[in-house]
């Protein structure tokens, strides 16, 4: 029986809504090698489990989401991993359905319903292509996604993008498309760099729609999250994911940066993990955005794989 490692970044978050998170992985998880690790990411009051299956570790300075993520998996030792927001609920046999398409290397999702499991909200995303920048609205240039809210069937079908804060893979899925990324800052757009890279890398990702799980939804975060965090975020992977000439094209779409990104740009040094990113692509630029985002600028729709 593999084991299974599951992930947990919590973040002030409400202690009745996570010791509820881990009481439900820990009952339907019942009978496999499993274990639980929780990064918190320097909560205002330290989080503390007390159960042989939980580890606990805990960022001193925030270093948000994507990156808490990141550090969990590598303290994890499971062969399965299964990442998970902080304020979920699961119905028995959500992690049965998963594991019964495990094997298939793609990334999965289960699919999103309401904190109480009484009502579906969706089974993965669409990748959409947004023209303008309006912080007011909820908009920035670039990607942006949109619920699949027409359910599949039963079976496990392919879907552009992750979504439902409860993904699973293989702990060589994991280290193919290379971790959550190292870059990301604060919270945003990592459904969208996963997703991505899952099938720039032959990987694919799919919706498990038997798998629920719910999620309970609040109007903001308990944290400061800045636009200028979740641009540079897009930028980060535009930057590691595309080729040169793809990425400059895509930038073109992005501006006017705003200086702080500017600044966090000039800081940053990608080369590497982009280099380990480009060696294992299978999939060019041109086909992923005339496969998924058929409504990105041409020049994008049409771009050519450089082979080196």
């Amino acid at each position: 029986m593999p084991s299974i490692s599951f992930l947990i970044v919590t973040r002030d978050e409400a202690p009745t809504l996570l010791d509820a998170t881990i009481k439900g992985v820990l009952e339907t998880s019942t009978g496999y090698s499993r274990e639980i690790v929780v990064v918190d990411d320097a909560s205002a009051v330290p989080i503390s489990v007390d159960h042989p299956d939980v580890r606990v570790f805990r960022n001193e300075t925030s270093i948000g989401t994507c990156r808490s993520r990141r550090k969990a998996a590598s303290e994890s030792v499971g062969d399965i991993l299964v990442s998970l927001d902080a304020h979920m609920s699961f119905e028995p046999g959500w992690l049965e359905h998963m594991l019964a398409h495990v094997h298939s290397g793609a990334l999965l999702c289960a699919s999103w319903w309401n904190y109480e499991l009484t009502r579906p909200l969706c089974w993965g995303a669409d990748f959409l292509w947004c023209g303008e920048r309006d912080y007011h609205a909820g908009r920035c240039p670039g990607f942006s996604f949109r619920h699949r809210t027409r359910c599949p069937g039963e079976e496990a079908v392919e879907v552009p993008m992750l979504i439902g804060a409860c993904y699973m893979m293989l702990r060589n899925s994991y280290e193919r498309i290379g971790g959550f990324s190292p870059f990301f800052r604060t919270w945003g757009r990592l459904e969208q760099d996963l997703s991505l890279r899952a099938w720039i890398t032959g990987l694919g990702v799919k919706c498990v729609p038997t798998a629920h799980v719910g999620h309970f939804s609040r109007a903001k975060f308990p944290y400061p999250v800045r636009w200028e965090d979740i641009e540079f975020n897009q930028l980060a992977t535009v930057r590691t994911v595309f080729e040169e000439s793809t990425a400059r094209a895509f930038e073109q779409f992005l501006q006017p940066f705003p200086q702080q990104v500017h600044n966090w740009l000039a800081e940053t040094d990608f080369y590497e993990w982009r280099e380990s990113i480009q060696r294992v692509r299978r999939m060019s630029d041109s086909d992923f955005f005339q496969r998924f985002v058929p409504a990105a600028p041409e020049c994008l729709r049409q771009a050519e794989l450089q082979l080196t």
